[in-house]
């Protein structure tokens, strides 16, 4: 993103345009996604018809709804992380990260950030995907070998960036915090944040 870090990763003009390319995109799929069952269930009738003729049995029916619920749960889950990455942008600085150190390709959703309260600890985490993401594979392999930026507590929630890209990827806690109130080993100062933020409760 730039080469100065400004006070929230919102005020880099760069992250805000990051920020609703990814808005618009959660919103255009989950738009589609909720067009899919009456658009395929159309075009099946129809092609059914011309090739086949009588009524579209239930066994062309199931798959059809099956692909357009995922497809739309999926979209909703997206959308629902963009929401909060505007959030966790708004509070909190870029910071760089260096390259991890070991690169595992089967696994790049999983790594270790520091812990913000106490630096000698690791918090694990996992970065979210939707779909295939083929994409996203490629762009958390790059980020894992060459360092990338972050935004936000790895105890709670993270906005992670591949290096010199514009691409937003959500991360996640791999153990979150499933209770209320300021959990041990959070400082007041964290905690607020976080709840400021809207990644804590």
């Amino acid at each position: 993103m730039g080469d100065e870090t400004p006070r929230t990763a919102f005020e880099d003009p760069d992250t805000l345009r990051a920020w609703q390319q990814a808005q618009r995109r959660s919103t255009a799929a989950l738009t589609f996604w909720g067009l899919s069952l009456p658009g395929f269930f159309v075009l099946a009738t129809l092609l059914w018809e011309s090739l086949v003729g009588g009524s579209l049995p239930i066994y062309v029916i199931a798959p059809l709804v099956l692909v357009s619920a995922v497809g739309i749960g999926l979209s909703e889950r997206r959308r629902s992380h963009v929401k909060q990455m505007k959030g966790i942008l708004a509070v909190y600085p870029w910071q760089y990260h260096p390259p991890l150190k070991s690169v595992h390709p089967g696994d790049v959703a999983h790594f270790q950030l520091p812990d913000p309260d106490a630096l000698n600890k690791k918090v694990s985490v996992i970065a979210l995907r939707y779909g295939l993401g083929m994409q996203w594979r490629a762009a958390m392999t790059e980020a894992r070998a060459q360092g990338f930026t972050l935004a936000g507590d790895p105890r709670f929630g993270v906005v992670l960036s591949p290096r010199g890209q514009s691409k937003l990827i959500a991360v996640q806690p791999k153990n979150p915090q499933l209770t209320s109130g300021r959990p041990n080993g959070v400082d007041e100062a964290s905690w607020q944040q976080a709840k400021t933020a809207g990644i804590a409760h």
